[in-house]
C-alpha cells in the first residue's frame, strides 16, 4: 500500500508539474452590445422592435509540448458565454482537436473546420453581432452547408504560398471526438493564399458528399491589394448546391489614425431566382488597455426582409 501511494504521488507530481510548465497564461475577452433593426430576437424568443442588449465573454488557454526531435503538440480549451448570439448557455470549448507541427508543416486532427469554403466572401466586414438586428437576406449564398466535422487539416508553405488541405471523415459529426471511416459523409477542402508584393491572391474549393443532403461543391477566389489609403479586396464564389448560387463581393479597410480603424463592404448574391445585396460598415476605436468601442451598420435589400441593422458596443481583451 505504501509503495502504491508513493508511485501515485510521484506520477501526480510529474504530470502536474509538466502540465503547469506547458500551459500558457489564460486570455480573456468580453463584449457588451446594443443592437437595433427589425424584429430583434431576445433570449426568451420574444420578437420586438426595440433595442436588443447583449453581453458575453470567454476565458481560454493553450497548452503545448515539444518532443526531443522538435515536434510541437498543442491543444486549447476554455469556457464562454457567446456574445454574438441571444443565448445565455455557458459552454466549455476546446480539447476537441490536437495539432502536430514541425519544420513549417502542421496537422490538426479532431473536430475541425472545412477550409476552402467562403474564399470569395470578402464583403463581410461587420461582426456577427449586427446579424441579430432581424433584417436578413435569402439571396446570398454562404457555400456548402456542412463546414465542420471530424477529420484533419494539413497546412504548410510552398514557394511562399500558404496551403491548407482538409479532409473530413464525417461531415455530419461536428462537435464530437470520434468518427468511423465508413460513414460515407465525407468532405474535402483546399485553400491557397499567394502573396505577390502588395497583392495577395486567394483561391479555395470545398466539396461534400454523402449524407442526407445532396452533394455540394463551392469554388471561390479573392484578390487583396494594399493602397496608401487602405486595403481593397475583391471576391467571387460559385456554388453547386441543390440550387446553384453565385456571390460577388468587395471591401475596403484602413486606419484614420493609430487607434481608429474603418471598413466598408458590399456583397451581391443570387440563389436560383432569389437575389439580394448587403452593405456593411464598421468603425472601431481603441481606448487602450485592451478596451475598444465600435459602431457598425448592415443594410440588406432584395429577397428576404429588407432593412438596416445597427450595433454599437465595447469589447475588452484581458
Amino acid at each position: 500500500m505504501k509503495k502504491l501511494l508513493v508511485m501515485v504521488s510521484a506520477l501526480s507530481a510529474a504530470v502536474f508539474s509538466t502540465a503547469k510548465a506547458d500551459i500558457a497564461d489564460p486570455t480573456g475577452s468580453y463584449g457588451f452590445h446594443l443592437i437595433a433593426g427589425g424584429n430583434v430576437l431576445d433570449g426568451d424568443s420574444a420578437s420586438t422592435s426595440g433595442t436588443l442588449l447583449m453581453n458575453g465573454g470567454g476565458l481560454s488557454f493553450s497548452m503545448s509540448a515539444t518532443s526531443a526531435n522538435g515536434m510541437t503538440v498543442s491543444a486549447g480549451a476554455g469556457v464562454s458565454l457567446d456574445s454574438n448570439d441571444s443565448d445565455n448557455t455557458k459552454g466549455v470549448t476546446g480539447l476537441a482537436n490536437v495539432t502536430f507541427a514541425a519544420d513549417g508543416f502542421s496537422v490538426q486532427v479532431g473536430d475541425v473546420d472545412l477550409v476552402g469554403d467562403g474564399t470569395g466572401h470578402v464583403g463581410n466586414v461587420a461582426s456577427d453581432v449586427v446579424d441579430n438586428g432581424g433584417y436578413t437576406t435569402t439571396g446570398i449564398d454562404t457555400g456548402v452547408n456542412d463546414t465542420e466535422g471530424y477529420g484533419f487539416v494539413a497546412s504548410t508553405t510552398v514557394g511562399g504560398a500558404s496551403v491548407s488541405i482538409a479532409y473530413l471523415l464525417d461531415k455530419n459529426n461536428g462537435a464530437v471526438n470520434n468518427a468511423e471511416t465508413g460513414s460515407g459523409d465525407y468532405a474535402t477542402g483546399l485553400s491557397v493564399s499567394i502573396p505577390m508584393g502588395d497583392l495577395t491572391v486567394g483561391v479555395g474549393t470545398a466539396t461534400t458528399t454523402g449524407g442526407t443532403s445532396v452533394n455540394e461543391t463551392t469554388t471561390g477566389a479573392s484578390i487583396a491589394y494594399v493602397l496608401p489609403a487602405g486595403t481593397v479586396q475583391l471576391g467571387y464564389e460559385t456554388s453547386d448546391l441543390s440550387t446553384d448560387a453565385t456571390t460577388m463581393s468587395a471591401s475596403m479597410s484602413g486606419s484614420l489614425d493609430a487607434d481608429t480603424t474603418w471598413a466598408v463592404g458590399y456583397t451581391d448574391g443570387e440563389v436560383g431566382s432569389l437575389g439580394s445585396t448587403r452593405t456593411e460598415a464598421k468603425l472601431t476605436r481603441s481606448l487602450g488597455g485592451g478596451v475598444s468601442v465600435y459602431a457598425e451598420l448592415q443594410n440588406t435589400s432584395g429577397s428576404g426582409t429588407s432593412g438596416t441593422n445597427m450595433a454599437v458596443g465595447t469589447t475588452v481583451s484581458f
